[in-house]
């Protein structure tokens, strides 16, 4: 992993808490132990940008990579988007 890619998701998921105000965006609004989720998996071509990061808990995020909670993704990206 490049220091660019490090650097540009470390943002992504500061501006997306900052977004939240700390809070997990599923089900508990918890403030303890954030994370960030990309909605639009990296490697799917999810950019690192705030509007693709998911703001979680660690508990809600494990549940969310265990498949018990299903986060429904698009491309946001404006070039697929129809507008």
């Amino acid at each position: 992993m490049s220091s660019t890619r490090n650097h540009a998701h470390a943002r992504a998921i500061a501006l997306a808490k900052i977004r939240e105000g700390y809070r997990c965006e599923l089900r508990c609004e918890s403030d303890i132990d954030i994370h960030g989720h990309h909605i639009l998996d990296y490697s799917l071509g999810g950019e690192a940008t705030p509007e693709n990061i998911l703001v979680v808990c660690k508990t809600c995020h494990d549940l969310v990579h265990a498949g018990e909670i299903i986060v429904h993704s698009f491309d946001y990206r404006p070039a697929k988007l129809e507008l």
